[in-house]
This record gives structure tokens, C-alpha cells and sequence, in this order.
């Protein structure tokens, strides 16, 4: 996912943070989200080896003939990468440092632009997320407002009106609304994927490894700041499972769960806030 992807999901809640109203705006895309991750990703790749795992077989799109783990390291990606780009849907868990900042993000998206999932970033709270066509909920903790307020340079005690009203409670605004633009960002897949597995002269077949118990071959290449590792399922579609960057600054992104459909069901909440019938007037709105 060369780093360019998962650092757009984070961009885009940042933007989320700035809170125009009751409701944050603004913000880059999901494709930036990648590049977080990559130019972000984590673990330690395992040392580059000239040969692969001799126990599991491609297959699914990626699977041609004969052992995933025999190709040369770019043609693994080359396959990874096309697989990747054809799942449907995923659950994405990124740990990536947006400005210095430790995010996490733990999302479920797919390709019709639906998500489900929950953002953190150090400092400024955590904002569960569902989006399907029509509506987008999201849930911030009182970190997250006095985050929000405090981008805004709100005074002490619009601020402290914000939290009690919204803190812990769900929002509730039309997917069309201009102010949800940072947010359906967020949940683009074809974005998300973009660079995912991207080709590389230099790519480099490392050891077999394993995967949240998913057989997986390593394939190193140069990033910008450092090393990029792809971990690709030798068993199966031969998916990216997880990417990570090592050098000047880590980080890590990883996929699971392909084709599984995203649940967009709307919080079983009375006392859900509706921004539609509210006009974007609220508690927030001077915030």
C-alpha cells in the first residue's frame, strides 16, 4: 500500500476535528490514509531470503501457474496488487503518526463507499464511524469535542456546552451534506487500495511468514524513508495482508476479512442528534 494510502483516512478525520459547526469539515481523502501507513507501517520486515515457503499454493486471481512463493518478488506484487484492488470490501487496522501523533484506525469499508469502525488519535479522543449511502452516524468521546473546540480556539465555556450536549452521543447527518465530505472520504476502498502492492523494479522475495495464521511470503522494496514490506497470502487469493514501513519514521496497515459486506446498521439509539432536520444548528454552532 505504499505509505501514500493509509495516512488519507487519518488526514481526512483530522480534518473531521476541526468542527464546523456541529459537525467537522473539510479534509483530504482516503488515498492519503495509505500514505500514512506506508510511509507509517510497523513491524520489523524478516530478513530478505533468495527463496520462499514451499507449503502453500496460490490460487484466486493472483494464481496462474504453479507456487506464488516460486515468482520473482515483483511479479508477487504485481499479482497482490490486482487481487487487492478487486476485493470488494475489507476491515482495514492501520497504526500510523499523523504529525507526530500516534492514530489508530480499525475500520470496515467496501467499494460502494459504506463503513463501520472507530478512529483515535493521541490527544484528541476517539470518534466511532457508520456511513452507507444515504446517512452517516458518528459518535465522538468528550476528547474528541475539546479536541474539536479546541482547533476552533472556542472559549472555555462554549466549549464545556459542546461536550455536555454531544459527548458520547450519536450525530446524525445526510451522506450528501457538503460538512460530511471528510468522512465519506474515509470510507473509500478504491482509494484506500490504490498503491496497494504497487509494482517495483527492485521488489525482493523474502521468508515465509505467517499472518493472523494466514501462511504469507514477505516481499521487501525501497520506500522513500525507509523499507516497505508486503506480507502476501501464499494460500488463497494471493492478498496484501499486512504492509509496514520501517526506517525514519513505522508504521503498519493491515487487510482481513475480503468480501465480507459491511454492516451500516443505524445505532439503536433514541437519542440520536438528526443535523438534517436541525439545519446544521446545534450546540456546536458557534464552535
Amino acid at each position: 500500500m505504499r505509505s501514500r494510502t493509509v495516512v488519507a483516512t487519518a488526514i481526512g478525520t483530522t480534518a473531521l476535528l476541526g468542527a464546523t459547526g456541529c459537525l467537522p469539515a473539510g479534509g483530504h481523502q482516503a488515498a492519503d490514509i495509505g500514505k500514512a501507513a506506508r510511509a507509517s507501517a510497523g513491524a520489523t520486515a524478516p530478513a530478505p531470503s533468495g527463496s520462499g515457503s514451499d507449503e502453500s499454493k496460490g490460487s484466486g486471481s493472483g494464481a496462474g501457474s504453479g507456487r506464488l512463493t516460486d515468482l520473482s518478488g515483483r511479479e508477487i506484487l504485481r499479482r497482490a496488487h490486482k487481487a487487492t484492488r478487486e476485493a470488494e470490501s475489507a476491515h482495514v487496522v492501520a497504526k500510523v503518526r499523523l504529525d507526530g501523533k500516534p492514530m489508530a484506525i480499525d475500520l470496515s469499508l467496501d467499494k460502494k463507499g459504506n463503513c463501520n469502525g472507530v478512529i483515535r488519535l493521541d490527544g484528541m479522543g476517539r470518534m466511532d464511524l457508520i456511513k452507507s449511502a444515504e446517512l452517516i452516524h458518528f459518535k465522538g468521546d468528550e476528547a474528541y469535542w475539546r479536541g474539536a473546540a479546541k482547533l476552533k480556539n472556542a472559549p472555555r465555556k462554549q466549549t464545556d456546552q459542546m461536550v455536555a450536549a454531544l459527548a458520547g452521543r450519536w450525530v446524525k447527518v445526510p451522506a450528501s451534506d457538503a460538512r460530511s465530505a471528510a468522512m465519506t472520504g474515509m470510507c473509500d476502498l478504491d482509494k484506500l487500495t490504490l498503491e496497494a502492492g504497487r509494482d517495483s523494479i527492485l521488489a525482493r522475495k523474502g521468508a515465509a511468514a505467517t499472518v493472523d495464521g494466514v501462511p504469507a511470503v514477505a516481499v521487501t522494496s525501497p520506500a522513500k524513508d525507509g523499507t516497505e514490506t508486503d506480507y502476501v497470502a501464499t494460500e488463497g487469493t494471493p492478498y496484501i495482508l499486512r504492509s509496514t514501513l520501517s526506517g525514519k519514521e513505522d508504521g503498519e496497515v493491515s487487510f482481513s476479512e475480503f468480501g465480507k459486506p459491511v454492516d451500516v446498521t443505524s445505532p439503536k439509539d433514541s437519542d440520536v442528534l438528526d443535523m438534517g432536520r436541525a439545519g446544521g444548528s446545534g450546540p456546536g454552532e458557534s464552535v
